[in-house]
């Protein structure tokens, strides 16, 4: 097939129809090019929800007014033009149906899961839509597993996935050496993908398929493409040999440019960003304040990884999911450098009647066990190695890290990929330029064209961001030496308090910690030593281990965290408070109020954005959505959905009040 050929499949529209969904399946194919070779290869359009209509006429594709359609391009590493749609429709009876041309160069499993993510809005259908490549997990709720068929036509095909799978991130990771013909690879208990090697001119293979229990299927174009296509839809197909005329409505963006951007911050936050930002060819600088990485809030010897689960399937669950199952992934990435993890899972208990109580409900929802399982006191006490007599949650996949040593790592890693750092380099103002921000240090001047904000607790220093809605909160940690019974702890205790198991690099484990609401200071204190003893005994009265815990040598070490009202982080572009309070005071609260800002973008600072609010779970949450606001600044859709990212909005508490009409404080 030319370049200059695109083909489009319509699914039967009724036009006339008054509801506001209509399912229809677009799917384009846009040429692009990997090394020397020239093919075509396709975009699935996404399928789920399309709040109001659209009409086909003439072969052109209509929007409805009043209705916006963007693309955008869920992999700018083969695809020079956004043009994938990112429509919301429901999934007509069958698969989702993705036909590849050619398997697109390293990396396969971006591109696969890219055509395979599934929209958790609407779980009552098989909806699938094409998401950002950065994704490593496929995230759903689906009432059955999701099912991902994928047609491969020899053997070079298997050996590419095979090669790939070695990417550190590749969820299909010391799969493919079991790949044969029907061999059936999970992802994860709700998700499974089935390879099969098949044949030329063997797509009658395909009516062997249980229709209902396929959600994606994913093969060659050409010898399978027709069986393929009947296979997901039963009645009349229409195949066009030309592109659609793109309405006025749906704009494309330009080819990807890389960005010059300039962190602050040299934390989890900062350095994460940093790596991803790199990862997709941007140029980054990187200023920090301290002599090193990990100096602030991220500098604790071992630091817990789990998630902030909440009964509701509200913002934080929906957060924290997948970015604790991305964390992990994140560290085993850079384990090749000096890192201390150790993925041995935490087991999270009771303390009191009301924190038993809410460990309750949170088991009394179902939780992918990859995610979260019920354990009872006996599982507790194996797990644990050590005798707690109460049952509570298992997060399998959590453990610790050293947060120092991370941020060290990843600042080593993104070095490699051309990352420009400066340390002890102190902003104490900064201010807009022609070209992006000026900032003012204490020995000079840096201008930056685009500028994220990392700084931790000292990110309301500057006149731009001393309005965040965030407030400090202070937490020691205690260093406790490992003796007796210690030793025999297989994981992360978390009760009142968490407990680790011994860093066999410092020989220590870490206890901890202390939260104490608008204080700065990070000077040791032998009242907060105490108080982390007094919670581990509290958590776990009258066992024997509790007593090996010592806290006479004084060791700790206290950071600040920076905390927003709603346990959310923000993450993006930084509020103009000065104007917001401006358009306040002209308009006033109240209906008209209300009605303004529900059609009106609340102001920002332009090429400034914020990256802050991580709390005492940045190390759960920090690395996804350094992903996402890289996705956003390279103009790619975001991982998360659209109303978690709004979640994470720096604007979010005054886009609150205004659009509810109620008066600012």
């Amino acid at each position: 097939m030319s370049d200059s050929v695109t083909s489009c499949l319509l699914l039967p529209i009724l036009e006339t129809m008054p509801m506001p969904v209509i399912t229809t399946l677009f799917m384009f194919y846009y040429p692009f090019r990997t090394g020397s070779t020239n093919f075509s290869a396709p975009i699935v359009s996404p399928l789920a929800l399309l709040s109001g209509q659209l009409s086909i006429k003439g072969g052109k594709i209509m929007p409805i007014s009043r209705h916006r359609v963007n693309f955008f391009n869920p992999m700018p590493e083969f695809f020079a033009i956004d043009m994938a749609m990112p429509l919301s429709l429901p999934l007509p009876e069958g698969p989702c149906v993705v036909l590849f041309e050619a398997l697109p160069e390293p990396p396969l499993w971006q591109w696969l899961l890219a055509a395979a993510q599934v929209n958790s809005a609407y779980p009552e259908t098989n909806a699938a839509y094409a998401s950002n490549a950065s994704i490593t997990s496929i995230q759903h709720t689906s009432k059955k597993p999701l099912q991902i068929i994928m047609l491969l036509k020899d053997e070079a095909e298997l050996n590419a996935l095979a090669m790939d799978a070695s990417h550190p991130l590749s969820p299909f990771a010391m799969a493919a050496s079991h790949i044969k013909g029907g061999q059936r690879f999970h992802l994860d208990d709700n998700c499974w993908l089935d390879f099969y090697l098949c044949e030329p001119n063997k797509a009658a293979t395909l009516a062997t398929f249980d229709k209902a229990s396929i959600d994606v299927l994913i093969c060659p174009k050409g010898e399978f493409e027709q069986a393929a296509l009947e296979l997901a839809h039963q009645g009349s197909i229409l195949i066009g040999d030309t592109k659609p005329d793109m309405p006025a409505a749906l704009p494309i963006k330009p080819p990807f440019k890389p960005r010059d951007i300039s962190i602050v911050g040299a934390g989890v936050a900062g350095a994460s960003l940093a790596l991803s930002l790199l990862r997709r060819g941007h140029k980054v600088t990187l200023y920090c304040a301290d002599a090193a990485p990990g100096i602030g809030a991220s500098g604790n010897r071992q630091g817990a990884i789990y998630p902030l689960l909440t009964p509701e399937d509200d913002h934080l669950t929906r957060l924290f999911v997948p970015a604790f199952l991305y964390a992990k992934r994140f560290v085993e990435s850079l384990a090749h450098h000096p890192l201390p993890f150790d993925f041995c899972g935490v087991l999270q208990t009771g303390h009191d009647e009301r924190a038993t109580e809410r460990i309750e409900k949170l088991l009394s929802k179902t939780w992918p066990k990859q995610v979260a399982v019920r354990v009872d006191a006996d599982e507790a006490n194996h797990i644990a190695g050590v005798a707690i007599d109460k049952g509570g949650i298992y997060y399998p996949q959590g453990g610790w890290v050293s947060p120092a040593k991370l941020c060290e790592a990843a600042i080593e890693e993104a070095k490699t990929m051309g990352l420009e750092c400066h340390f002890d380099v102190n902003i104490t103002s900064i201010t807009r330029a022609d070209e992006g921000w000026r900032l003012n240090t204490q020995t000079g001047e840096i201008d930056a064209h685009e500028l994220v904000l990392a700084t931790g607790h000292r990110i309301t220093e500057l006149a731009q961001t001393k309005s965040l809605q965030l407030a400090p909160f202070r937490g020691q940690v205690s260093h406790v030496p490992t003796r007796g019974k210690l030793e025999q702890l297989k994981t992360v205790l978390c009760a009142h308090g968490y407990f680790t198991p011994r860093d066999a690099s410092s020989g220590s484990h870490c206890m901890g910690a202390s939260y104490v609401r608008g204080d700065t200071s990070v000077e040791y204190r032998e009242q907060e030593q105490q108080e982390n003893l007094h919670k581990m005994q509290e958590s776990y009265p009258g066992k024997d281990w509790v007593e090996y815990l010592d806290i006479s040598e004084g060791s700790a070490r206290a950071g600040i965290r920076m905390v927003s009202r709603d346990h959310l982080p923000m993450a993006g572009a930084a509020p103009d408070v000065a104007a917001i309070q401006t358009q306040y005071q002209a308009i006033g609260h109240g209906p008209k109020g209300a009605q303004y800002w529900q059609t009106h973008a609340a102001p920002v600072h332009p090429g400034l954005y914020i990256f802050s609010g991580l709390g005492s779970r940045g190390l759960s949450s920090g690395p996804l959505i350094a992903e996402c606001l890289a996705d956003s600044l390279s103009g790619t859709l975001p991982v998360l959905d659209g109303d978690v990212m709004e979640a994470l909005n720096p604007n979010r508490m005054w886009l609150r009040k205004l659009k509810k009409g109620k008066a600012l404080d």
